[in-house]
């Protein structure tokens, strides 16, 4: 936990999800109940925080994808009535086609206040997640929660610095980036960069919240301010990074 000025205090959990979403909702939990005695405002969760699979994605994403009002939501709302948290998590969204690759945000009352349905998805470095999910088709319009108007880009977003200007344009303060950061050559420099670099040309802090798996995903979960300095970073295994903004 790092100490600061007077502001507001938030956490960003960093995990590697599995198929088991009741495990994954016992991780969230206990995430979310340290948060709530570092006395935490909000807790930031990564992309794919429900579910993730490794193998056989298309079907497996599929079948696990739920409804805003499906289980995982509702769990996420009863948390954060529980612990007076806001919640942000990544999730599978049914549709009526492919499903969404989604993020939520709850605040603590329980109420489903913001959905970003991941625009830009990750056709890239030989992958195609455009196999595996349909694409948003509107950018996510910033909610204003207890650290500010909060903006939303997920994972491979962030390599388009015109959405995270769109964000600002729409008004967003604070920008989070929930991930699943891929492994692979110079991936942890691109991520913590490309951070980094989104807080300084929008003059605002951004947030990275990424999942961690040996060989899958890099975490090093990381927050910047506004002028580039590092307010907190983890590197490698399960963490919880507790900021002061």
């Amino acid at each position: 936990r790092m100490q600061g000025m007077a502001g507001i205090t938030v956490s960003l959990a960093q995990f590697g999800a599995c198929e088991d979403k009741l495990a994954n909702l016992r991780r969230i939990q206990g995430y979310a109940r340290k948060s709530k005695e570092f006395g935490v405002s909000m807790l930031f969760l990564p992309e794919y925080s429900m579910f993730y699979a490794k193998m056989n994605r298309q079907s497996r994403i599929k079948q696990a994808a739920e409804p805003l009002d499906g289980p995982f939501v509702s769990a996420l709302s009863q948390m954060a009535r529980q612990y007076g948290l806001w919640l942000a998590a990544g999730m599978y969204e049914q549709s009526d086609a492919l499903p969404y690759n989604t993020v939520v945000i709850v605040d603590a009352d329980g109420v489903l206040c913001g959905v970003h349905r991941k625009q830009r998805l990750y056709d890239a470095f030989g992958y195609r997640e455009s196999d595996e999910c349909r694409a948003g088709e509107n950018p996510f319009h910033p909610v204003d929660t207890p650290v500010g108007r909060l903006g939303v880009i997920t994972c491979f977003e962030l390599r388009f610095p015109a959405l995270a200007a769109a964000q600002k344009q729409a008004g967003a303060e604070v920008l989070l980036v929930p991930a699943g950061w891929a492994v692979g050559d110079n991936k942890v420099l691109h991520w913590r960069t490309l951070l980094c670099a989104r807080a300084i040309e929008n003059n605002m802090t951004v947030l990275g919240v990424d999942q961690y798996a040996p060989g899958c995903f890099v975490g090093h979960s990381a927050a910047f301010a506004a002028n580039g300095c590092t307010l907190g970073a983890l590197e490698e295994g399960d963490g919880l990074l507790t900021i002061t903004i």
